[in-house]
C-alpha cells in the first residue's frame, strides 16, 4: 500500500488531471539567479489537518414522497444531485434541507455525499425514517482532512534580501480519489505569493495518491500550506543572511504601484503596506521586540519573541455564484420571510441576509424571518463555501428586494401625497396588499452571478472574465509569545489583528469570524498532527492524542480591528468575505516561536539558522532545542527518567532542572540515556 506522500512520489502515483502546472512562470529564472548574490536550495513538509466540527457527519432521511432529507452540509443541490443518480429517481423527486449545521469547515461539501447516500438508500428500501451519524472515531479514520505536501525550492536573493527569482516544486497528498484536489491545488499555487514581489517565478504542484482517505476541502482551502511555504522561504533567506525575518518582508512587499500578482493579475486597492505600518506602530511592536530580547538576556528557561506578518488573500465567486434567494412580504402584518441557497454553518448567514433585507426594503429587523434552507424552494444552489457564500445571498436577497420597492413605490408615493407623511412599513404593505383591496404580487427573487472570473461565460460560453479570482482582501498580525525551554510549552501572551473588509455588514460576525480564523490557525501550525501508522490507520483519535485549540490556545491579549472607513466598491454594500483569510495571520505565532528557540540556542552556543517541522508541537521544539542544556550526559542502555534519577542521585532543586532541560530537550527517538547534572 501506498501510504505516505513519499512512497507516492516514489511510486510516481499521481492523481492525474489534478497538478497545477505552468500557471505561475514568469520571467527568466536563469537570468535571476544569475544577477543575485545568494543562491541556495531547500525544502519543507505542510502537514495536513482535520476539520474536527463539534457537529460530525450525519443524516436523517424520510420515506416520504419526495423523499426529504435533513442534513448538516454545504452544498444542498450537488448532493440532491448525487442522491437521485443513487436512487435513481429525478432531482425534483428528492428535497434537501438543512436548518444549520454545527460546524462543517469544509469537508461537509463532498464528504457529506456517503452518509446522505447511506440514509436515503436505506429510507428509500425500507419506508422508515432512518439516521446516520458518524461517530467522533470513524469521523476521524474516514472523512481525510487538508492537503499535505512535500515542498522543494530553489531562491536566488541579493544581500539586502531582495529576491531576484524563486523556483517551486510541490507535491501533494490527495488521498485515493480527486475530491477537491485539482481546485485546491490551484488556490495552494496561488496563495504561495502572497505580498511580495517576485520579479522571476515559477510554481509547480503535483497530485499524488495514496491509499488514504480522500483529502478535501478544509476552511482556508490551500491556502494555508501555499502561505506557510512562502513564510518558510522568508525565513529562510532570513536565517542566511543574518536579518530578522520582518526585514525580509517589508523589503520584498509589493506597494500600490506594483501589486500585481506573479500571473498578472492586479491586486485592486492594494493596502498592505499601509496595514503594516499601522499595525506595527499600533501595537508598538519596536518597542515590544527590544523588550522581549531584554528579557531574553535575563532569562535562560523562559524565552520571549515577537513574529509580525502581512497577507493577502484571493477570493473567487465561482464557487457559489448563481445562487439566489426569495423574499416574501406578507400583507397581513408586513412581516417577511426569505429563503436562500446557502447553508448556515455558524458564520451567521442568516444574520446579515435579514439584515440587508431589512435595510434594502426599509423594514424592521425583527420583521423578518429568514427560512431553513430548502432545495424545493430556491433551485439551484452552490457551494457554501470559499468565504463569499453570504456575499451571494445577501446581494441576490438585495435584488429581490429591488424589485419589491419598484412595486411598492407607487403606493408609498400615493400615501405620502394623501397623508403628507411617509407611511409605516404595515400601511404601505397593507395598502399594496390586502384581503378585498389591492393585490400586487408581493415575492420577488435575486440572484447574483458575478461575471469578473474565467468561469463565467457568455450565452455563446466564450469566457468573460481572465483569471481564477475575483478580488484580494489584505490584513496583518502580529504575535508575542512565551517559550518555556523546560518544557517545549508555549504561551501567546498577545496577538494583533488589522483587517480590511471594506464596509462591514455586521462588525461583531465579522470579529467573530476573524478571531476564530486565528485560533484555528494557532492549532493548524502549532498543535494539530494527524498520524497514521504503516498500514495508513489513524492513530491521532480524540482529544487525548489530536490537539485541536482549546481555551488555553487562546492568546491571552486579544485585539483585533477592522479597518474602517474602507468600502469596497466592488463589494455586496461595500463589504468583502470574512470566514477564512485571518487563519492565516496565525502564522505569526509560530514564527515567534522559532524565535524564541532560536534565542535558546544561542545560550547554548549553536546557530539560530534552523528547520522546524510543522506542527511545532513539544517534540518538534525539543528537535529544534536539543542539547541546549550545559550538562555532562553519558549514553547508557537504561531508560530516561529525570526525575527519580536526579532523587535517587541526592542532587539538588537547581541538578533537578537541568537533567529535566537535558532529557526534554533531547529527541525523544534517539537511544535511551542516563543523565548525571553537574552539581
Amino acid at each position: 500500500a501506498i501510504i505516505t506522500l513519499d512512497q507516492a512520489i516514489a511510486a510516481e502515483s499521481f492523481l492525474e488531471s489534478a497538478h497545477f502546472k505552468n500557471s505561475i512562470n514568469k520571467g527568466d529564472l536563469e537570468a535571476g539567479y544569475s544577477s543575485s548574490d545568494l543562491v541556495f536550495e531547500g525544502s519543507t513538509y505542510v502537514i495536513g489537518q482535520h476539520a474536527f466540527p463539534m457537529e460530525k457527519q450525519t443524516a436523517l432521511a424520510a420515506p416520504a414522497r419526495p423523499r426529504a432529507l435533513g442534513l448538516p452540509t454545504q452544498p444542498v443541490l450537488n448532493l440532491l444531485a448525487r442522491l437521485a443518480g443513487v436512487l435513481g429517481i429525478p432531482g425534483s423527486f428528492v428535497v434537501c434541507k438543512q436548518t444549520r449545521a454545527g460546524g462543517a469547515f469544509g469537508p461537509k461539501n463532498s464528504r457529506q455525499a456517503p452518509v446522505a447516500a447511506m440514509a436515503a438508500v436505506a429510507a428509500h428500501k425500507l419506508e422508515k425514517a432512518v439516521r446516520v451519524a458518524y461517530e467522533a472515531t470513524l469521523e476521524q479514520n474516514a472523512v481525510g482532512g487538508r492537503h499535505s505536501f512535500k515542498t522543494q525550492y530553489k531562491v536566488g536573493v541579493n544581500k539586502d534580501g531582495r529576491i531576484q527569482a524563486c523556483d517551486i516544486e510541490s507535491w501533494c497528498n490527495g488521498g485515493c480519489t480527486h475530491d477537491f484536489t485539482g481546485f485546491l491545488n490551484l488556490e495552494m499555487g496561488e496563495a504561495i505569493p502572497s505580498v511580495y514581489d517576485w520579479p522571476n517565478m515559477r510554481v509547480n504542484v503535483h497530485a499524488m495518491k495514496t491509499n488514504t482517505p480522500s483529502n478535501t476541502a478544509v476552511r482556508s482551502f490551500g491556502s494555508p500550506q501555499g502561505y506557510f511555504i512562502c513564510e518558510a522561504i522568508m525565513e529562510d533567506i532570513a536565517g542566511r543572511l543574518g536579518k530578522v525575518p520582518e526585514e525580509i518582508r517589508e523589503i520584498n512587499m509589493c506597494t500600490k504601484q506594483n501589486a500585481v500578482t506573479p500571473w498578472g493579475q492586479p491586486m485592486e486597492f492594494y493596502n498592505v503596506d499601509t496595514l503594516w505600518n499601522k499595525l506595527k506602530q499600533d501595537a508598538k511592536y519596536e518597542e515590544r521586540a527590544k523588550s522581549c530580547e531584554e528579557f531574553n538576556k535575563t532569562n535562560r528557561w523562559r524565552k520571549r519573541a515577537i513574529s509580525a506578518v502581512p497577507l493577502a488573500y484571493g477570493h473567487c465567486y465561482a464557487y457559489a455564484a448563481g445562487t439566489g434567494a426569495l423574499v416574501n412580504i406578507h400583507g397581513s402584518d408586513g412581516s417577511v420571510t426569505v429563503h436562500h441557497g446557502g447553508c448556515e454553518i455558524g458564520q451567521g448567514i442568516h444574520t446579515k441576509v435579514a439584515q440587508v433585507v431589512a435595510v434594502s426594503l426599509g423594514c424592521p429587523l425583527d420583521h423578518v424571518r429568514v427560512a431553513d434552507t430548502n432545495t424545493e424552494v430556491v433551485p439551484n444552489a452552490r457551494f457554501t463555501g470559499g468565504s463569499i457564500t453570504t456575499e451571494v445571498v445577501c446581494e441576490a436577497a438585495r435584488q429581490a428586494c429591488k424589485q419589491l420597492l419598484q412595486t411598492l413605490k407607487p403606493h408609498k408615493e400615493f400615501l405620502k401625497k394623501r397623508d403628507g407623511k411617509d407611511p409605516s412599513w404595515p400601511e404601505l404593505v397593507a395598502a399594496a396588499n390586502t384581503l378585498l383591496g389591492h393585490q400586487e404580487k408581493l415575492s420577488a427573487t435575486g440572484i447574483f452571478a458575478p461575471t469578473g472570473n474565467k468561469y463565467t461565460t457568455d450565452l455563446e460560453g466564450n469566457t468573460l472574465g481572465q483569471h481564477h479570482g475575483d478580488y484580494f482582501t489584505y490584513g496583518a498580525g502580529i504575535s508575542e509569545v512565551e517559550l518555556d525551554v523546560l518544557t517545549g510549552e508555549v504561551r501567546t501572551l498577545r496577538s494583533d489583528i488589522l483587517y480590511d473588509v471594506g464596509q462591514s455588514i455586521n462588525p461583531g460576525i465579522d470579529i467573530g469570524q476573524l478571531e476564530g480564523a486565528f485560533v484555528w490557525g494557532i492549532g493548524y501550525y502549532m498543535y494539530e498532527e494527524p498520524l497514521r501508522d504503516t498500514r495508513g490507520v489513524e492513530r491521532s483519535q480524540g482529544v487525548w492524542a489530536y490537539k485541536p485549540p482549546m481555551a488555553a490556545e487562546v492568546p491571552t491579549e486579544f485585539r483585533v480591528e477592522l479597518l474602517r472607513d474602507n468600502p469596497f466598491p466592488k463589494g455586496v454594500l461595500g463589504s468583502k468575505a470574512i470566514g477564512e483569510p485571518p487563519f492565516m495571520l496565525a502564522y505569526s505565532v509560530l514564527g515567534a516561536t522559532k524565535k524564541a528557540i532560536a534565542s535558546a540556542r544561542t545560550d547554548a552556543g549553536l546557530s539560530q539558522h534552523f528547520k522546524l517541522p510543522m506542527p511545532c508541537t513539544l517534540d518538534a521544539i525539543h528537535q529544534a532545542g536539543r542539547a541546549t542544556a550545559q550538562i555532562k550526559i553519558r549514553t547508557t542502555t537504561h531508560h530516561v527518567y529525570p526525575r527519580s534519577q536526579t532523587a535517587r542521585s541526592g542532587s539538588n532543586s537547581q541538578s533537578l532542572r537541568l537533567a529535566c532541560a537535558t532529557a526534554l530537550l533531547l529527541p525523544f527517538s534517539k537511544p535511551a540515556l542516563q543523565i548525571w547534572a553537574s552539581s
